[in-house]
């Protein structure tokens, strides 16, 4: 569409509402366990429906604990084997370059005039590059940029409350 031609009027039902969801990697995944976790307590409860809230509460409770479960295997226990295989590749490029002589002009700040030792170079070159690489693979899943663990405990209250209500009611 052109910058001068007029948008045509919005039509429709003014019910629609317009929803944004922002998740990042598999943030997404507690949406659907929420929503499976609705359907098996709805399933679970046609026999009874008065205690349809207390099976959807239950299976929420279920869900979010799941999730916490998920999202800290998500967000800390992979990216810590994946930090782990990074690294051990990593130190062996460097190595073959501090042997291929690539840190060896290296002036050291701690005795001037001096080269710094190639081997402490790529140790400390190494080093900062893992600072960098940790902390950009962990809480990487997330929604609504909280990540994906403690949309658990969300789920958890929900499902609480869910039952709560449905006693009352």
């Amino acid at each position: 569409m052109l910058p001068h031609e007029a948008r045509p009027a919005l039509t429709g039902s003014p019910s629609i509402v317009e929803v944004m969801i922002i998740w990042r990697g598999w943030g997404a995944l507690p949406i659907a366990i929420a929503a499976a976790c609705i359907g098996l307590g709805v399933a679970m409860s046609s026999a009874n429906p008065g205690l349809r809230s207390i099976f959807v509460g239950l299976m929420l409770m279920a869900g979010g604990v799941g999730t916490w479960f998920l999202g800290q295997w998500f967000n800390k226990t992979r990216p810590v084997a994946e930090f782990d295989g990074w690294f051990a590749k990593r130190r062996e490029e460097v190595g073959h370059l501090v042997r291929g002589g690539a840190y060896s002009n290296v002036p050291d700040p701690q005795r001037p005039g001096q080269l710094a030792d190639p081997w402490a170079v790529g140790e400390y070159m190494l080093q900062q590059e893992a600072a960098k690489v940790r902390g950009a693979l962990s809480n990487r899943h997330t929604l609504f940029f909280v990540p994906m663990q403690f949309v658990g405990p969300v789920l958890a209250v929900g499902g609480l409350a869910a039952m709560v209500t449905g006693v009352f009611n």
